[in-house]
């Protein structure tokens, strides 16, 4: 029927990546999305300070507009390369133009999703443009971005390739190295940074030594390190804030004391150092406050009013000193960024229940209780203060049931709590109200962005595994834009891909690489009805109705996805929503002799007879082929529309006289009309045709029992009964004539033969019943007769191309 056209080219218009496309100022954030190559670095080494005393010179950045003209320029000319082959009509070359386009496109995503911190997504689309073009750049903005993803072994893997062809290359020693320190291989790492500084010194590569020698426990080595930093780069306070924190996170806190303590005395405001002084005097304390750690908070909120964790911990702090006015105005500090955090909550709302200010003590208690939820271990089942507060509150206020409710499980949760720590709810209750347990600090986790660096320049241009700072509101827009126009890319050179593998038949192939530019951007021209189509040629019916369905949606005037879908629907028996695509095609569909047949075929099924004889009407003198006219035929014929079923089946012989029942279906659709002498020529050349079938041979003999050939007419129907005496209406029509002969017995015999194999017919119940009472057979007869009105009123004989059905 309806033959599948063959896919087209995409027409889609590609958003060109040229300038005049683009914003004409791009801001810094969009500009680093197609430098990615250049900020990693890849095969330089970082010039050495000129001076020991001064921090690394850098050499003067190339203008980040002609960097971003000239990325966009090779975007454009992968593109412009794709049109071309796609002109010269040639599959392999379009598929060779479409890898590379979609190669650098998936690189420039890539580098938009390191710089959104979207770093899982970055490692997805540098791995596919590997896939499509294995460069080295390409295999180092994956080492990186799965670094940053928080998977170390597929950054080493990449590594370790490269460096098979660059062993030379510092940049590859220093990321593999931190990829090692990820896996706490400091032992690994240590040999890498090494090799790299042999390489070319450079100062991240010489921090991350000695972190790894710190993680070694190689102290004196790490400090080495660290004396050869100060005197390349100069004693500031930052060096001694980034070998604080290594001291730190090494489980050194006199080490790390001291090196904080020193870049405060060199600069009062150096970042957070106040803030991990205090912390780390938290931590050498067992997390129980001294006037040291509070005075270290003290400070770092006096540097940053708005700071969460200085303010947070200043105010838990305050809080055990009974400090309450300054200890809630703190906290609420902490709330108003991190309304999130429960420890906030609870804090507060003990400082009011030792306040005595009870409503607002339950309502701050319970928000922590809700925020903490199904996660009551968290800092040592903490939680259970709250429920030892509650159920103070519930007992003063006279509700002795709740309150109990409330101690029982604060005791469940101390118990629970003994397993590792030795506090216990008497130490925390007393008479007329609660202490805090013996100034033990909760061990909230400090997010990496305000720890001290582990990279000691995170700008460096020369650090593949550094992230760019938080993007501005317009930055973030710009980079939208700049994504959008990125899938358009990919959307189209995968689209592209796929229809030429689809015209050399591999349409596995091309569904893949549809299904893969349907990820990017369902919008281009073509796409999903390509999708659809080569679902339907590999067999996913399911998949080729949803592809039809998504090309409609996208655009509604796709007139070729419309008709398959409504095609799709009618092959799958789905005929009222083929009915809803056919009507929205319109005079479209009943152009086209296949569609309409489709059309009105699901009609019928629908029983909107009128309305489907209407569009055969439209669509037969367009057919020219003899099977789409006898299926034509047939539609009238169930229509009941037998003249027309009769055209159609004339001009279906005229076309192939040798066509298989067309002049059987002719003379039986003549009977219907009452022209049964019109019906034996063409059902005598049937049986020329087709001698064997049954059907014919009955047809026949029933249009000479109409027209008085009874002799003829009765030798055919036995020869019917000899050959297939299961033939119910040969059997029926055989006994119904012996019984106008008042041959009863015979007559019987046949009727009892055609109800037995054709129950569903009252008109044989009813001859049969006629039969039995003129032999006397009275309660046969009266059974008979019962069946015959049974069915009657149950349903309505069903026209078929069978005439003889009717009774007679």
């Amino acid at each position: 029927m309806f033959a599948d056209k063959t896919l087209k080219r995409s027409g889609a218009q590609l958003p060109h990546p040229s300038g005049h496309s683009l914003p004409p100022c791009l801001r810094v954030a969009v500009i680093l999305i197609v430098l990615t190559s250049a900020l990693l670095g890849f095969g330089q080494a970082k010039p050495q300070p000129k001076h020991p005393a001064a921090p690394p010179a850098r050499p003067a950045p190339p203008r980040a507009e002609n960097k971003a003209g000239a990325a966009a320029l090779e975007l454009k000319t992968r593109y412009d390369a794709l049109e071309a082959a796609k002109a010269t009509g040639d599959p392999d070359a379009v598929i060779s133009a479409g890898k590379r386009l979609a190669a650098l496109a998936l690189r420039q995503l890539g580098a938009l999703r390191m710089l959104q911190n979207n770093f899982s997504s970055a490692v997805d689309a540098y791995k596919r443009s590997v896939d499509l073009e294995d460069i080295p750049e390409a295999r180092l903005n994956l080492s990186a971005a799965a670094l940053n993803a928080a998977r170390p072994d597929d950054a080493i893997s990449q590594t370790k390739i490269l460096l098979v062809s660059e062993p030379g290359n510092p940049r590859l020693w220093y990321l593999q190295g931190k990829a090692q320190m990820a896996k706490e291989d400091y032992e690994g790492a240590a040999a890498s940074f090494e090799r790299s500084l042999k390489i070319t010194p450079e100062v991240n590569t010489q921090y991350s030594l000695g972190y790894s020698l710190l993680k070694l426990k190689q102290k004196e080595k790490a400090e080495i390190v660290f004396r050869e930093m100060l005197s390349a780069y100069g004693d500031k306070a930052i060096w001694h804030v980034v070998f604080a924190g290594a001291y730190r996170e090494s489980k050194y806190p006199d080490d790390a004391i001291r090196e904080f303590r020193r870049a405060i005395a060199m600069d009062p405001k150096a970042s957070h150092a106040q803030f991990f002084l205090g912390l780390t005097l938290l931590e050498q304390n067992h997390w129980a406050q001294s006037d040291e750690s509070m005075a270290a908070f003290r400070a770092a909120v006096k540097n940053d009013p708005k700071d969460y964790f200085a303010n947070f911990y200043l105010g838990a702090g305050e809080s055990e000193l009974k400090e309450f006015a300054p200890s809630n105005q703190h906290l609420r500090v902490a709330l108003s960024t991190h309304p999130e955090i429960p420890e906030i909550w609870l804090y507060l709302g003990l400082n009011q229940f030792q306040q005595q200010n009870y409503p607002e003590a339950k309502i701050n208690l319970l928000k922590a209780v809700e925020l903490i939820g199904a996660d009551e271990a968290r800092n040592n089942f903490q939680i259970r203060k709250a429920y030892i507060a509650l159920g103070r509150m519930e007992f003063i206020a006279g509700n002795k049931e709740k309150a109990d409710e409330y101690v029982r499980h604060a005791k469940d949760l101390q118990n629970k709590a003994l397993a590792n720590s030795a506090e216990s709810i008497a130490e925390t209750m007393a008479a007329g109200g609660m202490q805090h347990a013996a100034g033990v600090m909760p061990q909230v986790k400090i997010p990496t962005q305000a720890a001290p660096a582990t990279t000691v320049d995170a700008s460096a241009p020369g650090d593949p595994t550094s992230n760019a700072s938080s993007m501005t509101a317009q930055e973030k827009q710009d980079a939208k834009q700049y994504e959008t126009k990125l899938r358009a890319v990919l959307s189209s050179a995968f689209n592209d891909w796929g229809t030429s593998e689809a015209r050399q038949g591999l349409y596995p192939q091309a569904l893949e690489h549809f299904h893969e530019a349907e990820k990017w951007d369902t919008t281009t021209p073509g796409l999903m009805r390509n999708t659809g189509t080569a679902a339907l040629k590999v067999g996913d019916i399911k998949e080729a109705l949803r592809a039809f369905d998504a090309a409609v949606q996208v655009d509604s005037k796709d007139e070729a996805a419309r008709a398959r879908l409504a095609l799709t629907l009618f092959r799958t028996d789905q005929y009222a929503e083929a009915v809803t695509q056919f009507d929205a095609l319109g005079p479209a569909a009943a152009s086209d002799p296949n569609l309409g047949y489709a059309w009105s075929y699901s009609l019928v099924r629908l029983n909107e007879g009128q309305k489907a004889s209407v569009i055969l009407n439209r669509i037969t003198p367009q057919v020219q082929s003899a099977e789409s006219l006898v299926s034509i035929g047939d539609l009238y014929s169930v229509l009941e529309d037998y003249e027309h079923a009769v055209a159609a089946y004339k001009k279906a012989i005229e076309l192939d006289p040798a066509f298989p029942h067309a002049r059987y279906k002719m003379g039986a659709a003549l009977l219907r009309l009452d022209r049964p002498d019109a019906a034996i020529a063409p059902l005598r050349e049937e049986i020329k045709i087709t001698p064997n079938d049954p059907d014919v041979q009955y047809n026949l003999a029933y249009a000479l029992l109409q027209t008085s050939q009874k002799q003829e007419a009765l030798a055919m129907l036995q020869s019917v009964i000899d050959v297939h005496p299961e033939h119910a209406q040969a059997q029926y029509q055989m006994g119904k004539v012996l019984l106008d002969q008042g041959q009863m017995d015979e007559a019987v015999k046949h009727l009892e033969a055609a109800a037995k194999l054709d129950p569903s017919k009252d008109y044989i119940h009813y001859q049969l019943q006629t039969a039995y009472r003129k032999i006397g057979r009275k309660d046969d007869a009266d059974r008979e007769l019962a069946l015959y009105r049974d069915i009657k009123e149950k349903k309505r004989e069903k026209a078929t191309v069978q005439p003889a059905e009717r009774a007679q």
